[in-house]
């Protein structure tokens, strides 16, 4: 008989993640790990990575670092520049916490590791996995985690995969919980950085994305569909299949953190929030 599988799906959101970061750290100083899957999308591929690292000590640090570093410049808009420095983000971040590839690949011996991306010219999502045999080394994954945060017009440094351009994976697939039950997850934990009620409006950000996007005719359109992706996925979570549970881990209210989120002390607090959250679950399911 084979095992039913279960499945780790966590949602990007930029800094927001340091809530995500709470969660899953309280996940590793309490060993939960009963995952057979795990899928991110944008922050969230990063937040997984050091889940499956099993490195807990400095991962509020990591958002710290990237919080506090040089990393957007909204002038950069009238110097066709990246107004986020995405790649520069990631690079810098790999130097100063040198991630162990090694360490993933044990913890995820006959399990699936995913990251979400969308491509550039079908606007489809695409779900890489870590065990493929090219992924494995640290440059290749890297270049996969950086291609899931990939904004278009904030980060104008192109991302490349087998030669074909790539952005964040949320714009085809923000709450990918759909795709981990086709993989055959029967119960599955997303970690939402938004509250439960929370319900997608398209936002200015997408018009502005979709009008410098002219030259991928389907990827504006899915950036300017963007709200009905993303409450279909929830529609999904709130009704799952039969044979499905599902379990969303979210904020009460509003995170004070945004994705461009500066302030320490609203950075931290965030971070508290997640722990929260996480030893109330942990504490439910050992009652």
């Amino acid at each position: 008989m084979n095992k039913e599988k279960t499945a780790l799906v966590i949602e990007g959101g930029g800094n927001r993640g340091v809530f995500s970061f709470g969660i899953t750290d309280s996940f590793i100083k309490n060993h939960f790990d009963p995952f057979d899957i795990y899928i991110g999308v944008s922050n969230g591929v990063a937040v997984l990575c050091w889940y499956l690292i099993r490195e807990s000590e400095n991962n509020l640090e990591k958002m710290l670092y990237s919080a506090s570093g040089d990393y957007i410049n909204y002038k950069n808009i009238f110097l066709n520049k990246d107004i986020i420095k995405f790649h520069k983000l990631y690079k810098d971040g790999e130097r100063m916490f040198k991630p162990s590839m090694e360490k993933i690949a044990q913890n995820t011996i006959g399990k699936k590791y995913i990251s979400v991306v969308t491509d550039a010219e079908t606007a489809d999502a695409e779900y890489y996995a870590f065990d493929d045999n090219n992924l494995k080394d640290k440059e290749s994954w890297m270049e996969i985690m950086i291609a899931s945060g990939t904004l278009p017009f904030l980060v104008k440094t192109p991302s490349l995969i087998s030669g074909r351009r790539k952005f964040d994976g949320g714009i085809a697939d923000p709450l990918p919980v759909k795709k981990a039950y086709e993989l055959g997850a029967k119960k599955i934990i997303v970690i939402r950085t938004y509250e439960k009620e929370f319900r997608r409006k398209i936002k200015l950000e997408n018009y502005i994305g979709a009008y410098f996007s002219k030259e991928y005719p389907e990827l504006r359109k899915a950036l300017l569909t963007h709200d009905k992706t993303y409450n279909n996925a929830l529609d999904f979570i709130h009704n799952p299949p039969s044979d499905c549970e599902i379990i969303q881990l979210c904020p009460p209210t509003r995170l004070k953190s945004k994705r461009d989120s500066k302030n320490i002390s609203v950075l931290k607090a965030d971070y508290e929030l997640g722990k929260n959250i996480a030893e109330n679950f942990l504490n439910n399911l050992s009652n």
